[in-house]
């Protein structure tokens, strides 16, 4: 399993620097850090959270080997009892979060680790690391399958999206959105995504016609093949599987569909579209692939591009238009006091909180609260109201179980919310910060 291993290392230094101060200090009392999206690209009329279940198996599996141990020991920054106390490290605090496929936005709490203050400190490039990437790709999936409505989309990024795990982020998190497969089959293995692939324009150049490689291919997927009819000219490689129907017939193959992926795709699909219809193809579906996204799809069906599913990589993959968050995770509690920071356009919220959401009679989204954790909250004259934050981690053991599935079904209830932002901040908070800012700023 991919995330079966030691991941105790990574972490950015600075993380260890302070522990080791914190450690010879006896500085062990419980903190809480709070994980949010700091600001929002115009661009993103909200976030999806994603990436949980794998940041959770990664915690449960971040320790210090030997060789870890050994390697810190050479940068002759770290003493023995600080390396002798990360011999036995692991994290045993206590997490809530979000559930995977939530809509939320900026400035939400949506994930809060309490622990010793060591163990909350250390996990920090980890959380937001594993988090950020699946919530950044899953938000802008979850684009692209609005804009497909219901034409299926597929994931085939992984060329291009930024390494190895990044590409099985990018599959786990667009399944998550509502796409319908991906091309990465290592991802299928691991997650049970279905695969999906057709073939590549050097299969079609292989052969000395494209009529070859088209019979060669259908040949041996005779109930699944997608012909690549781009390779050269699309118009004549249309007509050139018209002309094979009675192949296709005799050697009982079924042919699935044909896939363009360059040209101006709306003109060349209603063009093929025309051949294959009079020919009595009707049943051969269009895929399109080529640069796609949300803004791409949109414009397709606007012009009725006659397609029945969509290939969707890079800009996808790497998020192409907004391809970072500003995803924080800050103190915001030491040993039951609250804390904050007051950095220029970097303002913190202090104290442990709740996420509150609210629906109306409909199941339509009214506004969130965010309240103090331990603060009394009334919100029974509204129909429909929960606090969003759930245990998901405690001591060593996962609590968070949901399978794809159900995260996927999650996120097209979700989609029926008409969600806008409406963000309140209870009382409690907005005085303890001015509180707080009074105090802080009288040193």
């Amino acid at each position: 399993m991919l995330f079966n291993f030691s991941t105790g290392l990574f972490l950015d230094l600075y993380e260890l620097t302070m522990a080791q101060v914190y450690f010879e200090r006896e500085l062990f009392g419980k903190a809480v850090f709070s994980l949010f999206i700091r600001s929002r690209p115009k661009n993103r009329p909200f976030f999806l959270f994603a990436g949980l279940d794998p940041f959770l198996k990664l915690l449960k599996n971040f320790r210090f080997e030997e060789k870890d141990l050994e390697y810190l020991e050479s940068l002759k920054l770290f003493s023995p009892s600080f390396l002798d106390y990360l011999k036995s490290f692991s994290f045993k605090g206590f997490i809530r979060a979000i559930p995977e496929g939530t809509i939320f936005f900026e400035n939400e709490p949506i994930c809060e680790v309490e622990s010793d203050l060591i163990s909350a400190q250390i996990i920090e490039t980890l959380i937001i690391n594993t988090l950020h990437i699946e919530t950044l790709i899953a938000t802008k999936a979850l684009l692209c399958v609005k804009e497909a409505k219901d034409i299926p989309i597929y994931d085939f990024s992984a060329r291009r999206t930024h390494g190895i795990c990044s590409s099985l982020h990018v599959a786990r998190a667009s399944y998550i959105a509502g796409f319908s497969g991906t091309s990465n089959v290592l991802a299928g293995k691991l997650w049970g995504i279905p695969v999906v692939g057709t073939m590549a324009h050097s299969f079609v150049e292989v052969f000395p016609s494209e009529e070859e490689a088209f019979k060669a291919f259908s040949q041996t997927y005779t109930d699944r093949a997608i012909l690549l009819i781009d390779t050269y000219d699309t118009l004549k490689a249309a007509k050139k599987i018209v002309k094979l129907k009675s192949f296709f017939k005799e050697n009982k193959i079924s042919l699935k569909g044909v896939r363009i992926d360059s040209g101006d795709l709306v003109e060349l699909s209603k063009k093929v579209r025309k051949i294959l219809d009079s020919a009595g193809l009707k049943d051969v579906q269009i895929f399109l692939s080529g640069s796609l996204d949300e803004k791409e799809i949109k414009k397709l069906l606007k012009r009725k591009t006659p397609v029945s599913g969509f290939g969707v990589g890079t800009k996808m993959g790497v998020s192409e238009d907004a391809p970072y968050f500003e995803m924080g995770y800050k103190l915001v509690e030491y040993e039951g006091n609250p804390r904050f920071k007051l950095s220029p356009k970097k303002e913190l919220l202090p104290g442990s909180k709740n996420l509150y959401r609210v629906w109306d009679e409909k199941d339509k989204f009214l506004f969130d609260l965010i309240a103090l954790r331990d603060e009394p909250v009334d919100l029974s004259s509204y129909p429909k109201s929960t606090n969003l934050l759930i245990p998901v981690f405690e001591k060593d053991k996962i609590l968070y179980h949901e399978s794809l599935e159900i995260i996927r079904s999650k996120v097209k209830e979700e989609l029926k919310r008409n969600y806008k932002k409406r963000i309140k901040v209870s009382k409690s908070i907005k005085n303890l910060y001015k509180r707080l800012k009074r105090e802080i700023l009288q040193f």
